[in-house]
């Protein structure tokens, strides 16, 4: 209960006090951009995804609360995210701060040619990257709003070239906000599409598992679909659902679901404890440093130790609550690259104590490997 309050708390609090922008998009328009400039000023600053303006949602997500959803706008192109400067503390509807270069942690964003480089394509498989600290080899992607269940679907616009077969990220929003929270607050969808995901943003959260599972079921019927633009493009048996916040209770919820291969957690631990016992995977979670910078804290730690399958678990430090799935987002991306596409090389990075994600900003545990 205590938990509970806490963030009711916080989320009321959050949605008194967020500013708002329009969104300019044209019904039945897509829109095609270029990568967006880079931001080279004072912490805090971003650079914008193509030439949208900010969607008309809060600019930053909430722990709970209710909040009627806002109709999403039609499909865009977009160029990938710059770069986020470094900074800490990063206030909601800003780019999160990054780890300062050379610290042995990848700085969230940072937009540097190199970022994201990618080795030769092999048929089949995503391509491997040297870094995951920055955008990745897609230069592009595509968002079709307000799709299947409800939700947003990202997908690279050079989906399925040289026979790659894309993995599947299903995505719960923290508890009163919408995907388009996360797309005027740090650019999520480009940054997850750029690496080759296919992503589908559920339209909101709730402690059912059903929308997550009905997400899922989804974006498996439109690869059979011969209409579909996913059509015999996905890799339907590598599949990663996550969360921030009421989102992750959702992820939870929403197990054990045997097509689903990891799940990650950001920011949102289980009320009752119990959620650790619905994973049958491998898991991650992402959570701030402490309780008084992340509400979920204590939900994160009690739920680590209650795992039984192999686990990643990292506090961010200089994250909160808002922040750490973006502070985190070098670890999430290669997190999946490893689990859903096979790139062993990143498997030393979270389970030895020299890997790049214990070190840093990233204060990290493992435990049942």
């Amino acid at each position: 209960m205590k938990a509970h309050l806490q963030h009711t708390a916080l989320g009321s609090l959050l949605a008194l006090g967020i500013a708002c922008g329009g969104d300019t998009t044209t019904p039945g328009q897509p829109v095609t951009s270029g990568t967006p400039p880079v931001s080279t000023g004072a912490a805090g600053t971003s650079s914008a995804a193509g030439t949208r303006a900010p969607a008309n949602t809060p600019s930053a997500p909430v722990t709970a609360g209710g909040g009627a959803a806002v109709p999403p706008p039609p499909a865009t192109t977009t160029g990938n995210p710059g770069a986020t400067p470094a900074g800490s503390g990063a206030t909601a509807g800003t780019a999160a701060p990054v780890a300062a270069a050379g610290s042995g942690a990848p700085a969230a964003g940072a937009g540097s040619d190199a970022a994201g480089t990618a080795a030769p394509m092999s048929t089949g498989g995503l391509p491997h990257v040297t870094t995951t600290d920055g955008a990745g080899p897609y230069k592009e992607v595509v968002k079709e709003k307000n799709v299947g269940p409800g939700g947003w679907l990202i997908y690279p616009k050079d989906i399925g070239k040289d026979g790659v077969k894309h993995p599947l990220f299903v995505f719960g929003p923290g508890g009163g906000t919408t995907p388009s929270t996360y797309e005027s607050s740090g650019m999520h969808w480009d940054r997850y599409g750029s690496y080759g995901f296919v992503i589908y943003a559920v339209q909101m959260s709730g402690q059912s598992g059903a929308p997550m599972k009905a997400a899922i079921d989804w974006l498996i019927a439109q690869n059979d679909k011969q209409d579909s633009p996913l059509y015999q493009k996905l890799d339907t048996t590598k599949i990663c659902a996550a969360g921030h916040s009421m989102g992750s209770v959702m992820t939870f919820a929403s197990q054990p679901d045997e097509r689903v291969t990891t799940t990650i957690h950001i920011s949102g631990g289980s009320f009752d404890g119990m959620g650790p016992s619905r994973l049958m995977k491998p898991t991650m979670f992402l959570c701030g440093p402490s309780q008084s910078a992340d509400t979920a804290y204590p939900q994160c730690e009690r739920d680590f130790m209650n795992t039984t399958v192999p686990t990643f678990y990292t506090a961010i430090q200089g994250s909160d609550h808002l922040t750490s799935g973006r502070l985190g987002w070098p670890a999430i991306i290669a997190w999946m690259l490893w689990h859903l596409s096979g790139h062993e090389e990143w498997k030393k990075e979270f389970l030895e104590t020299s890997g790049q994600f214990h070190m840093g900003q990233y204060k990290s545990q493992i435990k049942n490997w």
